[in-house]
């Protein structure tokens, strides 16, 4: 076992205990026994929030172990962090340097351990089992837990000088229950030593006693998940399934079955990923930045694989004689939040396939295929990271579900399209977008509220020039002047338009583009008198040089503090 070194450990990882709750940006526990082992010279700070990449450092012990198994026992139960590997030196002197990451941060004041964080709230306190559960919970914790074959022996070195506390655990510890035979009972508890006034048994004994036996109080909690747990868990994942390819906030899997194109790939994803206990998102994404890092990637043999894209085309538009002789620009993902993403695809000439694929024999680009192919498909899981943002006095924040945050305001002042333009861009802004129906509604309560119950309000979007010597719209949806496509959000304030979006009249079909002159872009609230019993949709085309009160739209900012949360 381990020769030397044991007797500086217990007050180095005595030590690493602070006592005030504050904001956490790094593992302090980590970074403490970093500094104690004098190992601050491989300590790695991670980056943000959302790094990939923890914590690090590797600490060196001056201990001797028989062989390599025995060195990676120790870092387990002396550094009790995310294990990458334990390496034996002996230059004259014995070393075993461990290196570990904190994949979590843990608040202040707690200890984190094999992926959780534990405090004892006072170790001169002790309590029955009820009063326990409510010291933890005041916590925002439980009572600690057994999770791991180690942690006994990490929280014996690590809580020195405590003699028993209250524990949980599953029932695969239960042949390791000692008998007290006198207050045996149903509540589980750690004996680090076995004396105590009312029972005694061998030290290190795992009991079941009288709930209302007072003892010492050990609580936990689990950390929220982070994109370095979810990379950690990727790796290891990788080293018994398909290699997993890192993404900025988290891993793509691959499934290792193959799925024709349907409606239920995402519950397919969930179970590819349920090994992660963590966040699924959904299928892959393939925006421009993912089949970068899928490009500098090496996969063995499979060749090609389903993206979790399809067309944005009209299925019965399809599936009628007519032939399509233009693919769309835009393709859709079918998941929860309904998220539109432009992507990047070689089309073929003819739309007869709503189905893509990545090719990375090809130089890794988005393909089209049949919807009967089968193929292994890619599976994007992340950590949803929530942050807080801010934005200018008088704008209202809306979180559109591309994960964009965005402020509007509305200024009732009447004013022509382009004295809006000049107006928002004054004050940092542009125009206002619309991305959703939702959306479309939070502005329409906005106007309400402003009490424009029945009005017109500018929206940034404009006709295209080309589109000009065609009454209305073209009657082909994969045209540039087709009726989605006809007018274009300007400084890409957003990204699409819908066919159920458009306000009708009686006698025509917006956008009309009436004697030649409706250019610009209006949100309909209320019911005007052009629209008569149609309520249906909220946009309409109008003239520029008409006058209207007008939305303006900034970006929000993030408050750097939400990024790391408080405790």
């Amino acid at each position: 076992m381990y020769l030397l070194g044991m007797r500086f450990l217990l007050p180095l990882l005595a030590f690493l205990l602070p006592s005030v709750h504050g904001q956490w940006k790094v593992d302090e526990g980590l970074q403490m026994a970093c500094n104690q082992t004098g190992s601050m010279d491989s300590w790695h700070q991670r980056d943000d929030a959302q790094s990939a990449v923890g914590d690090k450092c590797a600490m060196r012990f001056n201990v001797a172990t028989r062989d390599q198994a025995d060195a990676d026992e120790f870092c387990q139960l002396y550094a009790p962090w995310r294990f990458e590997k334990a390496v034996r030196e002996d230059a004259g002197r014995p070393t075993v340097t461990c290196h570990v990451e904190a994949t979590f941060t843990c608040r202040t004041g707690w200890m984190q351990m094999f992926g959780y964080c534990f405090r004892m709230p006072d170790k001169n306190l002790v309590a029955n089992f009820t009063d326990a559960q409510d010291i933890c919970a005041k916590e925002h914790g439980v009572i600690a837990y057994m999770h791991h074959r180690y942690i006994v022996g990490v929280w014996k070195r690590f809580f020195h000088g405590v003699s028993q506390v209250w524990v949980r655990a599953s029932e695969t510890w239960d042949q390791y229950i000692q008998k007290t035979n006198r207050v045996d009972g149903d509540a589980l508890a750690l004996a680090f030593t076995g004396i105590h006034y009312n029972f005694a048994v061998p030290a290190n004994s795992l009991i079941k006693i009288d709930p209302s036996i007072r003892l010492q109080v050990l609580c936990q909690y689990k950390p929220n998940n982070t994109a370095a747990e979810v990379s950690y868990l990727g790796r290891r994942y990788s080293e018994i399934y398909y290699p997993v390819v890192q993404t900025d906030n988290g891993i793509l899997v691959r499934t290792a079955s193959s799925y024709t194109r349907s409606s239920k790939n995402k519950d397919m994803c969930k179970k590819a990923v349920k090994p992660f206990m963590s966040y699924i998102s959904g299928p892959f994404l393939s925006n421009k930045e993912a089949l970068t890092t899928l490009r500098q990637t090496n996969f063995p043999l499979t060749w090609m694989y389903r993206a979790g894209v399809d067309s944005d085309q009209d299925y019965k538009a399809l599936s009628s004689s007519q032939i399509q002789q233009s693919c769309s620009k835009h393709f859709y993902v079918m998941n929860d939040d309904g998220e539109i993403w432009s992507t990047p695809a070689k089309q073929s000439t003819k739309c007869t396939m709503l189905s893509y694929a990545i090719n990375t024999l090809q130089g890794t680009m988005l393909y089209q295929m049949p919807d009967a192919r089968s193929l292994p498909m890619w599976c994007a899981l992340g950590q949803k990271v929530e942050f807080k943002y801010r934005t200018d006095d008088g704008y209202t924040l809306y979180h559109r579900k591309n994960g964009e945050v965005v402020g509007h305001k509305l200024v009732t002042t009447e004013v022509t399209y382009d004295e809006a333009k000049k107006l928002c861009m004054a004050e940092g802004g542009l125009v206002s977008g619309v991305n959703s129906d939702d959306e479309a509604e939070k502005m329409t309560e906005i106007a309400k509220k402003a009490g424009l119950d029945t009005k017109q309000i500018w929206l940034g979007g404009k006709r295209r020039a080309e589109c000009n010597q065609i009454d209305g719209f073209s009657e082909d949806p994969n045209s540039d002047c087709g009726r989605n496509n006809v007018i274009m959000w300007e400084h890409n304030v957003a990204t699409a338009f819908y066919d159920h979006w458009w306000r009708n009249g009686e006698h025509h079909d917006n956008p009309s583009y009436w004697k030649g002159q409706q250019n610009c872009l209006t949100l309909v609230v209320g019911s005007p008198a052009w629209s008569g019993s149609i309520t249906a949709g909220f946009l309409d085309d109008i003239s520029c040089a008409s006058k209207h009160p007008f939305f303006c739209t900034k970006p929000a900012d993030i408050d750097e503090e939400s990024l790391w949360g408080k405790s």
